[in-house]
């Protein structure tokens, strides 16, 4: 037979153990017989109906007070020691595994009158010795390292519904699938992060980069914390404190030269323009490779302002001595003279000029050449019409302290703040926080950060081909809508053979599909997200993307029926009734929208892909 436990039905063994009770002391004073022995026998019952009213008073108490767990960071470290050897797990709070069990007890309270939910009176608050009493109680019931929650976010019945709560497993094997973390402004995010980047850190063969918009200062002082514990290599970049900040190069690494284009492309609208102007900055970086220079964003800038002539002249010349054309610069001067009638003839005009008739012609051109010699003799007023939607953006990325930064001089001596890239990064097994001061300058940051990103992406690349062995890297991006572009969706698609782990916060889908532009980009990124951690949302799009993730159950109603009657001819006081009971079954999602709504912070749900559902809590860390 199937059984249906009503947890709020009255404390009916109040009245057994009072009566116990009275008996205990009543029967040896009766002078029965053997009185001793029946006290003996009440004294079990109360102890059995005692442990029965102790439990009912737990659970109403645990569903009626939010509790916010603290944990010193050492004792964190032990128990994530203790998780990874015994489970190979991280340690993401305390909890429970969300079952049927208590989906059915989540809808019995949905569909109860708030004020009918069992709790501790109302006017213990009331008066100073309501108040003492009512904390007194607390302490009785208080979970270890815990204090009372008294912020009006959430539903404190949500985590108290489980009486035995554990340690919450994330295992390392699903990491590789990567991580949505969702949740509203002030939920928790932040302090995920502090609890992951922590463990993440104090494991010596794992690498973290962290890429936070907002520059949140608990976060950062977190991460820098425990590196000085471990000896590790902090590095912090932050473009509106470069005094404080690294130097940071994003396109150090790529594995083919029009990946830089690219980088600077995908950041401008789509379009006609933003084809021409990647064709124009591609030509200029394979010449300035050609010619043995290393392209950066300074660099590119100059080109796109001034034209590539300089670069054309260069490249001409190396072609030249290459191809055993020592003479070129007496064959330019003759053709020169011949164009002098020409207006506006230059040198280049005539290397240009040698160029396609020595070789062009006899088709022994160099592909790269080819690229410039087009540029150098396309319309000027068209490429400058062209190359002026790239421009603000390279202004923006290569000027100003700005520029020092993402495009640093190796050979400036007086700049003391290292270099580093991501590649080199991974390797040194250093520790890079990403500050973006999006709030007051959010076009540049929003580029930074796709262009870090795009570098992200190219390492995870060259991981994924030329490694034996891949390092782990846990790359954790805040707010990932402000900084989402085709490379990270390239790292969630591709980057667990590289080692990667990858958690992608934000608010609402809709962050996603605004900054890809459609619902099919969207999906194609969560999609790739087999694990979600899901703190309060008020988005109900967001939540119901989750609850429709989770699936559904079958929960019991009990349905009681009650019905009187009589007859016309019968006596006054004859009636006859009847009253029935039935449990019927009713598909229900196993987490309800609800429930996502009514979170209160730090607590969240947590699906594994293909695995168990979790409710938890996440704790504060101090020390």
């Amino acid at each position: 037979m199937i059984s249906y436990i009503n947890h709020f039905r009255p404390i009916y063994e109040v009245r057994s153990a009072a009566f116990w009770l009275g008996a205990i002391f009543l029967i040896p004073l009766s002078g029965m017989p053997y009185g001793w022995a029946f006290a003996l026998f009440g004294l079990l019952v109360l102890t059995v109906r005692s442990l029965q009213i102790w439990k009912a008073l737990k659970f109403r108490m645990a569903i009626s007070t939010k509790w916010l767990t603290t944990l010193q960071v050492p004792k964190l470290l032990a128990i994530q020691a203790r998780m990874r050897k015994e489970v190979n797990s991280m340690y993401l709070g305390i909890g429970y595994e969300w079952t049927q069990k208590h989906c059915q007890i989540a809808h019995d309270i949905i569909r109860m009158p708030t004020t009918d939910i069992p709790g501790l009176p109302r006017w213990l608050g009331k008066t100073d010795t309501g108040r003492k009493f009512e904390e007194m109680i607390e302490s009785i019931f208080a979970p270890k390292d815990s204090i009372r929650d008294r912020m009006p976010q959430g539903s404190s019945w949500i985590h108290g519904m489980e009486p035995k709560k554990g340690l919450v497993p994330f295992h390392y094997k699903a990491m590789g699938g990567h991580t949505a973390v969702g949740g509203t402004t002030g939920s928790g995010k932040t302090r995920t992060y502090e609890v992951i980047s922590t463990q993440v850190i104090h494991t010596p063969s794992d690498v973290l980069l962290c890429i936070d918009p907002k520059n949140d200062a608990d976060w950062r002082k977190r991460v820098e914390t425990e590196c000085k514990r471990t000896g590790r290599k902090f590095l912090y970049f932050n473009q509106a404190k470069p005094s404080e900040s690294i130097r940071l190069n994003p396109i150090e690494n790529w594995s083919q030269p029009s990946e830089i284009p690219s980088r600077i492309a995908q950041l401008m609208d789509e379009g006609p323009f933003r084809d021409f102007a990647f064709l124009f900055i591609d030509r200029a970086v394979k010449g300035e490779l050609y010619i043995g220079d290393k392209p950066n964003l300074r660099s590119i800038l100059k080109y796109a302002q001034s034209g590539i002539t300089t670069l054309l002249e260069k490249s001409l010349k190396r072609f030249f001595r290459e191809s055993g054309l020592l003479d070129w610069e007496t064959l330019v001067a003759q053709d020169t003279v011949k164009m002098a009638n020409k207006p506006g003839v230059s040198l280049v005009d005539g290397m240009v000029a040698l160029y396609n008739a020595r070789f062009v012609a006899l088709d022994k051109g160099h592909e790269t050449l080819g690229g410039l010699v087009a540029t150098h003799t396309h319309d000027k007023e068209h490429y400058m019409r062209i190359i002026a939607s790239a421009l603000p953006l390279l202004q923006m990325l290569a000027t100003g302290e700005t520029g020092l930064m993402l495009a640093p001089k190796a050979d400036d001596f007086e700049d003391e703040r290292e270099i580093w890239d991501i590649d080199k990064i991974i390797k040194q097994k250093a520790v890079l926080y990403m500050g973006l001061d999006s709030l007051s300058n959010n076009i540049v940051q929003k580029a930074i950060a796709s262009m870090v990103l795009a570098d992200v992406a190219a390492v995870c690349g060259s991981i994924y081909n030329f490694y034996d062995s891949p390092p782990e890297v846990v790359l954790i991006i805040d707010e990932v809508g402000e900084a989402i572009n085709e490379q990270v969706i390239q790292v969630l698609n591709k980057g667990r053979g590289a080692g990667f782990k990858a958690f992608v916060a934000f608010q609402a889908r809709a962050d996603l599909e605004a900054r890809l532009g459609n619902a099919a980009k969207m999906l194609q990124v969560l999609g790739n997200l087999n694990n979600q951690i899901i703190l309060r949302l008020e988005d109900t799009d967001t939540a119901q993307w989750f609850s429709d993730k989770v699936g559904e159950t079958a929960i019991r109603n009990l349905v009681m029926t009650g019905s009187t009657s009589t007859g016309s001819e019968a006596h006054v006081g004859e009636f006859t009734g009847s009253v029935s009971r039935s449990l019927q079954m009713e598909k229900v999602p196993l987490i309800p929208t609800r429930l996502i709504h009514s979170l209160p912070n730090l607590q969240y749900f947590m699906r594994i892909s293909g695995a168990a559902v979790y409710q938890g809590r996440i704790p504060i860390l101090q020390g």
